[in-house]
């Protein structure tokens, strides 16, 4: 259901005919019957119903792949929206997630690219984030975290629910009621006000993205409302994406290096969003980005099914291993491309977060920008300072004592342990070619023994062969040494 969801919004790899069908994952799953959703209400509320709720509409208002919610209202008028956890959900959900676990590692043990592509970790960070979705005391902190983060901006561009905790548990979520229709089935009122709402739904999830490090992982039309007054919600917070500053500064930066076009920049942004290799070779790795921005990220480029294959060969070619939590942010990105243009048909997300980077990152090297950076590094900085003297009294005291070590440790580095050992072993072989070049000619220089032949004597023979041995020995021994080592 999760990659459906993810599929009914790609216009650009499906008919519409399957777009359409997928699309009905979003929000229209068929429902579990009232008999076994009540009874799921009552142990996890421990009350009946009618004592929670003043009323509660017991067909639902939607139903989707884990949960699905219904309408009430609670004793004192609020009207509400219960999310109630279809029953039995937590079994599909591991034995599916098992199955996913095994080809992860399959491909993993069997493929290059999956090594490199560090399967095993995104099947993990996959595995992590749709176990979160079943515990709705994590989805409450979820959706609490990206509202104050939100207010904490002044941003009310897009509306976040209220939580109701007092009635909130790990399989019933309680939640303020949000009027409107998803946008699956919305239509904005023209093409100016859809692009205007496609263009705050993207700057909204970016500002969560780089400003606020919490952000909605996972932004399908189902989970998208059309207010009455033309404004958008945002529903089911469980699938929530979190990056720390690093991941976000590094986040920043790969959105001016494509709003620039520079490809050296957008090297050094895509290393530090990746679990590269060692004998990553950077110089190739520029060359290969300076042709995909070229190919790509021009002005008025827009992204499409090559785009994306390509970018696709050039982490794995690289083995540049995607970190879980930037997997994340692309995969919200990916699905919000998808809603965006079809609430906007011809939508250029690139274009617009273009305009995204220049106006809301090139702003903090203003003035105000570069007093909060000062400040907030000085912050950081005052600790090291604080303890500098003591460490510098400590070094000097034990540099006039004698007391002052240095440690090595050789052969740190993989790359320096590989070239030890293949110098020792090619050492090794030629010895043992040599060894045995000296006990062949010794064997053919004694007399006596057992004839195997007229004119042949055993330790002649013997000595022949080892001859042969020990010339192919030395003979391999010298080509190899001819060849560079890896």
């Amino acid at each position: 259901m999760k990659l459906g969801q993810l599929m009914s919004t790609r216009r650009d790899l499906l008919p519409e005919a399957y777009v359409e069908e997928l699309g009905l994952l979003q929000d229209q799953v068929p429902p579990a019957p009232w008999a076994e959703v009540e009874a799921q209400l009552r142990e996890s509320l421990g009350a009946p119903v009618r004592e929670v709720f003043a009323a509660f509409e017991r067909i639902p208002l939607a139903a989707a792949s884990i949960a699905q919610v219904h309408a009430a209202v609670l004793h004192d008028g609020t009207e509400v929206i219960v999310k109630v956890q279809r029953p039995g959900i937590p079994g599909l959900v591991e034995r599916d997630l098992d199955i996913v676990g095994r080809l992860a590692a399959a491909l993993s043990e069997r493929t290059a690219w999956g090594r490199g592509l560090g399967l095993n970790e995104l099947a993990q960070g996959f595995a992590v984030a749709l176990r979160e979705e079943l515990d709705f005391r994590v989805e409450a902190r979820n959706m609490s975290g990206v509202r104050r983060a939100a207010e904490a901006r002044g941003d009310s561009s897009v509306a976040i629910p209220v939580l109701h905790g007092q009635f909130s548990t790990e399989r019933v979520l309680v939640m303020s009621r949000v009027e409107g229709t998803s946008l699956g089935k919305a239509v904005p009122d023209d093409r100016r006000h859809g692009a205007e709402l496609a263009e705050t739904l993207l700057t909204a999830l970016l500002d969560q993205i780089t400003l606020d490090g919490v952000f909605h992982a996972d932004p399908h039309p189902g989970n998208i409302l059309l207010q009455p007054d033309g404004t958008a919600a945002l529903l089911d917070f469980g699938s929530v994406g979190r990056i720390d500053s690093g991941l976000r500064e590094a986040m920043g930066g790969l959105f001016l290096a494509v709003d620039r076009g520079d490809p050296v920049a957008l090297r050094d942004a895509l290393l530090e969003i990746t679990d590269r290799p060692e004998d990553v070779d950077e110089q190739r790795l520029l060359r290969a980005l300076g042709q995909f921005s070229a190919r790509h990220l021009g002005h008025g480029s827009a992204p499409d099914v090559e785009m994306f294959g390509d970018l696709f060969r050039l982490v794995a070619d690289f083995r540049l291993a995607v970190l879980p939590e930037i997997a994340a942010v692309f995969r919200a990105l990916a699905t919000l491309e998808g809603t965006l243009v079809r609430l906007s048909p011809g939508f250029n997300m690139l274009e617009a977060s273009r305009a995204y980077a220049s106006a809301r990152l090139t702003g903090r090297l203003g003035p105000q920008g570069a007093r909060d950076t000062a400040r907030d590094e000085l912050v950081a900085l005052l600790p090291v300072l604080r303890r500098l003297p003591r460490r510098l009294d400590r070094l000097g005291g034990a540099l006039e004592e004698g007391r002052l070590g240095v440690n090595v440790r050789l052969f740190a580095d993989p790359r320096d342990r590989r070239v030890a050992g293949e110098l020792v072993g090619r050492v090794v072989q030629a010895l043992v070619g040599i060894f045995l070049g000296f006990a062949g000619l010794r064997l053919l220089g004694m007399e006596g023994g057992p004839h195997v032949g007229e004119d042949l004597e055993l330790y002649g023979l013997v000595g022949w062969n080892v001859l042969l041995v020990s010339a192919a020995i030395l003979l391999r021994t010298v080509y190899v040494t001819s060849r560079p080592m890896e």
